[in-house]
């Protein structure tokens, strides 16, 4: 008889794996990869507020020209569970999205009922919703342009807003109250999931 041995292959499913982030400088420099043209200010603001806020790219996409409180600095959010929360723009970025809403108000944008603010800007789809599809692809490319080696996502962008809240002492409640996490142990977990390479760094630099 014959008897077949089997080989058990490794698989990464139900796997944790640790996240690594973006500088500060690279993402400047995905920023920077955007044309200087409408699109390219609109893909750079939206990359921007990805980064400053922390925002799933769902949310991102969902904000509407009455969701963004010029005078407050805030954006109103619908993320999970269709749950509102409302986020703060620090000046750098108001600066940005207040560039960008100039722009749409030149393109007559403002003038279609209350589009999302990161619409369409061409004549096949005005005034539409961008496609989360585009926001992955684009962050491909940009990366690919600036020379950057780490695979980015829209969601790399939010767990870098949340390591650098972290790096900067921000309390855990205020981080679990930015991301939408509605129990401050899912902001643990997601944090305990960082590169630990800063941690590795600190230790090897320990002495006697």
């Amino acid at each position: 008889m014959k008897i077949t041995h089997l080989t058990h292959q490794k698989t990464n499913k139900g796997r944790k794996f640790h996240i690594d982030t973006l500088s500060k400088d690279e993402v400047m420099a995905l920023a920077e990869q955007c044309n200087s043209g409408a699109s390219g200010l609109r893909n750079k603001v939206l990359i921007i507020v990805l980064y400053r806020c922390g925002l799933r790219v769902s949310e991102v996409l969902g904000i509407r020209s009455s969701d963004y409180n010029q005078t407050d600095g805030t954006l109103r959010v619908i993320g999970k569970g269709n749950k509102m929360r409302v986020v703060g723009l620090d000046s750098q970025t108001c600066m940005n999205l207040d560039l960008w809403m100039l722009k749409r108000k030149e393109l007559g944008i403002n003038g279609v009922g209350n589009p999302p603010i990161f619409c369409g800007i061409s004549k096949q789809n005005y005034g539409q919703p961008i496609q989360t599809v585009y926001v992955r692809n684009l962050l491909k490319r940009l990366a690919e342009k600036a020379g950057i080696e780490k695979r980015v996502t829209p969601h790399q962008l939010r767990h870098t807003f949340a390591h650098d809240l972290l790096n900067e002492g921000i309390g855990l409640q205020h981080i679990q109250i930015s991301l939408g996490h509605s129990a401050i142990a899912t902001t643990s977990k997601y944090l305990q999931r960082f590169n630990p390479r800063e941690t590795i760094e600190t230790i090897k630099e320990r002495v006697w």
